[in-house]
């Protein structure tokens, strides 16, 4: 259904039929159009995209992916934009100002309202990888001494003037955060109460805050929102819990990319150079970890050439160590990521991953030894195998946690870097340890 769709669209772009392309678009969700457009080539996306109204076209814009928005919003007039971005709210129109280049911003924000202008550029201002860059505007402060009476005056006021209802934040006589009084929680309550004793505790970050880490502060709370606060301690701006979820989506799309080597941006049509371009340095790396692991092979060919059967065995060694480490790895960065894991609990974590380890290469090695005797090898082949995979896994274990430790204290991201050092270690020492054992019991 969704080819003969896209199919359709195509031959009416190409015939100009205007009325049925946007009659056909306008029938579906935000969601659908925008998987259309990226699939579409970018001068028939960018047709249709300006056959929509500006309303429908800030809500397909918020759910085309980062590739598509830098691809396609820049081909787009300047007073297209700033007409649909006025339909947008300030945050998500900040978002998309993001995927434009700097030159084309200014023009933009040019054309729309003053008032919203002012609040976008504010919202510029801030790295949009951190909670600056997440946060949304629509709050309102008030006096956690005042009473609940005045919090609902000034609520009707502020909602009076913008339309929408707004988050509360509370803040104390010095101007600091001191809870989140959410809407229900003021209208059921006795005017005469002091806000103050209906606040809920809420995640308190900095603005310049990195997003994994404004992640990590809500995911230890049952607050669904979090207050964004400036140098002085003072509320800025939230970010609610629906944003953040996209964050989470995001974060966890890139830390699949770099596990795997790819650059985040990829995407699936991009050209074979493109391709190419991404992936190449990531391969010659793991090529040379290679033949690291293939020169421990190198110092016993008198032994495979001795004992052939060796070689049947040593993709099993291998591949069981790479599949523990890579176990334990994700337990480790995960817990970096959100913030489970602190320096003091280091010992802990490497010793109980290597015990671990060590305990499944007992049962997986006692196992595979029991195979190799069972289908004809000498008994000698199945400790040696055992044993072999004994001692891989407990190295798996403890370069799975060691190594995103190391690289976590030296500043690098250990998502990227993690899997190739860990499956080097594993590679190399499973080796060494199954050919070692065979060469001397064998």
């Amino acid at each position: 259904m969704e080819h003969k769709l896209l199919s359709r669209i195509s031959t009416l772009a190409r015939r100009k039929q205007r009325r049925e392309v946007q009659m056909l678009l306008l029938q579906l969700d935000e969601h659908p159009i925008a998987q259309l457009l990226e699939r579409l080539s970018l001068p028939t996306a960018r047709w249709c995209f300006l056959l929509l109204p500006p309303e429908v076209q800030s809500d397909i814009a918020l759910h085309l992916s980062p590739h598509a928005r830098a691809t396609i919003l820049p081909t787009l007039p300047d007073d297209v934009l700033s007409r649909f971005l006025h339909f947008s709210s300030e945050d998500d129109a900040t978002d998309l100002l993001q995927a434009l280049p700097e030159r084309l911003r200014g023009k933009v924000l040019a054309g729309m309202r003053p008032e919203k202008r002012k609040k976008i550029d504010k919202l510029l201002t801030f790295g949009a990888e951190t909670a600056g860059g997440l946060m949304d505007l629509h709050f309102l402060t008030v006096d956690a001494d005042t009473t609940v009476h005045h919090a609902l005056r000034s609520l009707h006021a502020h909602t009076s003037g913008h339309g929408q209802s707004p988050m509360l934040i509370a803040a104390d006589s010095h101007g600091h955060v001191a809870g989140y009084l959410p809407h229900r929680t003021l209208l059921f309550a006795h005017p005469k109460r002091r806000v103050r004793d209906l606040l809920q505790t809420v995640p308190i970050v900095h603005h310049a805050l990195d997003r994994e880490h404004v992640l990590a502060q809500i995911s230890r709370s049952k607050s669904n929102i979090v207050c964004v606060v400036d140098d002085r301690q003072r509320p800025i701006g939230v970010i609610q819990l629906a944003d953040l979820l996209g964050v989470a989506s995001a974060e966890a799309t890139e830390d699949v990319f770099r596990f795997a080597g790819v650059d985040a941006e990829e995407q699936p049509l991009d050209s074979v150079w493109m391709k190419v371009q991404h992936r190449y340095a990531w391969l010659l790396v793991n090529l040379g970890t290679a033949f690291l692991a293939a020169s421990v092979v190198a110092l016993f060919q008198n032994t495979i050439t001795r004992l052939a059967i060796l070689a049947v065995y040593m993709p099993i060694v291998a591949g069981q160590g790479g599949n523990a480490a890579t176990q334990a790895l994700a337990v480790v960065v995960r817990g970096l990521a959100v913030g489970d894991l602190r320096w003091q609990q280091a010992r802990h974590i490497i010793a109980r991953e290597s015990l671990a380890g060590m305990l499944n290469g007992i049962l997986t090695g006692f196992v595979a030894g029991s195979v190799a005797v069972a289908v004809g090898g000498p008994p000698l082949l199945g400790v040696v195998l055992g044993s072999a995979m004994i001692i891989n896994l407990l190295v798996a274990g403890f370069f799975g946690a060691l190594v995103p430790l190391i690289l976590k204290w030296s500043g690098i991201d250990p998502a990227v870097a993690s899997s190739i050092f860990v499956t080097t270690a594993t590679d190399v020492f499973g080796f060494l340890a199954f050919l070692g054992l065979g060469s001397v019991l064998l």
